[in-house]
């Protein structure tokens, strides 16, 4: 199986079934739950509140929007979880990040995650934040070459891509953003918005969900963790609940 799943017990009971069996995310370290046994970010707070059976997860820290869309196509593809019984919740990372498809032997090693196309082929990504991805030096060097203009086409076309994907595979989907790009934060993002042309600018604005997004919420209620840009277990958990869950009962109800 190509999608992440978890053994996670249920820690919070039911606040809307939605009937639905398949919660399936992908995204960076705002969308991954770096534990293997606790729920701490909001997908496996949304399954239990919100009454899936499983995540099915793609994500993975530090990634940007290639490998967002990619490994979400590509796991789609091979594992084929039905349509009809799943939701796709995409939280759309960093424009500024760069990722790629690479065979195994350009994994340095030294990132504790991973994600694998293949037992031959891994996502390479240059780790966000930290700085310190998984991939050769190389990566990092063709990053330097692109402008915000290149990035932003680049960043719109993944988008867009999976989201006509998901549209002719008859996939239920919602399209997030990690943060609200006109607060300070620690990242260099940038809204590529500035930098394309209105159709394609008016397409993008209506694909994205306009609800508070859990950098934003964490910062207002005094939730991010020690490192002042991830929101905390509680973050992630009231973000859920009182922003998330509401947005798609109006949707699925």
């Amino acid at each position: 199986m190509i999608f992440k799943t978890r053994d996670i017990k249920k820690q919070f009971n039911t606040m809307h079934d939605f009937g639905i069996k398949n919660l399936i995310v992908s995204g960076c370290s705002f969308t991954y739950n770096n534990h293997n046994t606790v729920a701490v970010t909001w997908p496996y707070y949304l399954r239990d509140i919100g009454g899936f059976e499983q995540v099915l997860d793609t994500s993975m820290p530090g990634a940007g929007n290639q490998h967002i869309a990619n490994s979400l196509q590509w796991a789609i593809e091979i594992d084929q979880p039905d349509p009809a019984d799943s939701l796709v919740i995409v939280m759309w990372s960093g424009n500024d990040r760069d990722d790629y498809i690479c065979p195994i032997e350009n994994d340095n090693n030294n990132y504790p995650f991973t994600f694998n196309y293949s037992n031959k082929v891994v996502s390479g990504i240059t780790g966000g934040l930290l700085g310190c991805g998984n991939t050769l030096k190389g990566l990092v060097d063709l990053g330097k070459t692109k402008s915000l203009e290149s990035r932003a086409i680049e960043n719109y076309l993944y988008i867009i891509g999976l989201c006509n994907y998901l549209t002719v595979n008859k996939y239920k989907f919602v399209f997030l953003d990690y943060i609200d790009r006109s607060l300070p934060s620690r990242t260099k993002d940038f809204d590529i918005q500035e930098y394309l042309p209105n159709a394609a600018k008016i397409k993008f604005d209506n694909i994205i969900t306009k609800i508070s997004n859990p950098y934003e919420w964490a910062i207002k209620n005094n939730l991010l963790t020690s490192d002042d840009f991830h929101p905390s277990p509680d973050g992630h958990l009231s973000w859920t609940k009182q922003i998330l869950l509401p947005y798609l009962k109006t949707l699925f109800d």
